[in-house]
């Protein structure tokens, strides 16, 4: 099965949930609630990672998480493995805590956190015995319930120490009684509309924003990482592939060479082809094997186009022309 996609940066905004193994319980009462939130305090100190929402369920909970390091795995692992520690030395039991590893969705903060916080402070309501209430029980539910950053959002006197609420709150005004009642005012509408996760905004399963953001997360983060094998599925849905047929055309244009000439294996216009090799190897590695890519350019191996590719690097260290028409291709298909 492949594993979700990684994706960290210093900045990056974060939907973080666990659930527990086989959806059994993690929390079996208020001790192990306090004591959660405790570990999770002292992690966010020690990994400097900011809490933006949080809400704990019965056997899972969400995090909203801001990472100026962009450090969160490794605060992650720490977190998650804290916990699982206590809960099995305080339970007397052994093994798994939660169903495989944490899920975290990687977030557009101006298109998607007001909603986002929204949805993770529904949680309590969503419930099937709770879904039953009318709307004046849901609301009467949500307001008292304890685990969950939303009254803190609403009311100072429910603050904590270790959250972080100026950011969300800037979207409802600030924070200010103004802000915190439009807020407050915000998150019950959700049960007039029963509002969930605006799940179309999720591309690949690890990213909620718009294609613009996506774009700029390949452009600025993605596009010279090469995701292992467990990943590569989850890349190819995230990132949009580069046409073979657009670099082919790219490098005719740059090269002057006729597209005939450019696919022979060997070919008059030889670093014209080097370069085309070393373009599709760079953009299509998201989408396509280094096998595959190998087959399309005409039966290569795997070592050969690493030689080509290696070859070509140490001429443009030699040849400015030859450096300048790569540095051509490559902006106009990365643009594409």
């Amino acid at each position: 099965m492949a594993r979700p996609l990684r994706i960290e940066y210093p900045g990056a905004w974060y939907h973080f949930t666990s659930r527990g193994n086989e959806r059994n319980r993690i929390f079996k009462d208020d001790t192990d609630r306090k004591e959660f939130l405790s570990i999770l305090k002292d992690s966010l100190e020690k990994y400097m990672v900011r809490l933006h929402g949080y809400v704990l369920m019965e056997n899972h909970f969400h995090l909203i998480l801001h990472t100026p390091s962009g450090n969160l795995n490794r605060f992650a692992q720490r977190f998650n493995t804290a916990y699982t520690v206590y809960y099995n030395r305080r339970h007397k039991r052994s093994g798994h805590l939660y169903q495989g590893r944490y899920k975290a969705i990687l977030v557009e903060k101006d298109s998607y956190l007001l909603a986002l916080s929204r949805y993770v402070h529904l949680n309590p309501v969503k419930i099937k015995k709770i879904k039953k209430l009318p709307i004046s029980g849901q609301i009467e539910y949500l307001r008292n319930y304890q685990w969950s950053s939303n009254l803190g959002y609403g009311l100072l006197r429910y603050r904590n120490d270790f959250m972080c609420y100026r950011d969300v709150l800037e979207y409802t005004g600030e924070d200010n009684k103004y802000g915190r009642k439009s807020y407050r005012e915000f998150v019950e509408e959700g049960l007039l509309k029963d509002v969930g996760l605006p799940f179309e905004g999720i591309k690949g399963q690890v990213v909620l924003g718009e294609s613009g953001f996506v774009d700029w997360l390949y452009e600025r983060v993605l596009k010279n990482v090469k995701p292992d094998k467990t990943e590569q599925s989850k890349s190819r849905e995230l990132v949009k592939e580069i046409p073979q047929e657009f670099i082919i055309d790219t490098v005719c244009k740059v090269f002057k060479v006729e597209k005939v000439e450019l696919l022979k294996r060997r070919s008059a216009f030889r670093e014209a082809r080097m370069v085309y090799i070393d373009l599709c190897c760079k953009y299509r590695l998201f989408h396509k094997s280094l096998k595959e890519i190998g087959q399309e350019l005409g039966g290569l191996t795997v070592g050969g186009m690493s030689q080509i590719r290696k070859k070509l690097k140490e001429r443009m260290q030699k040849d400015n022309s030859l450096r300048i028409k790569y540095n051509q291709c490559n902006k106009a298909i990365s643009n594409e």
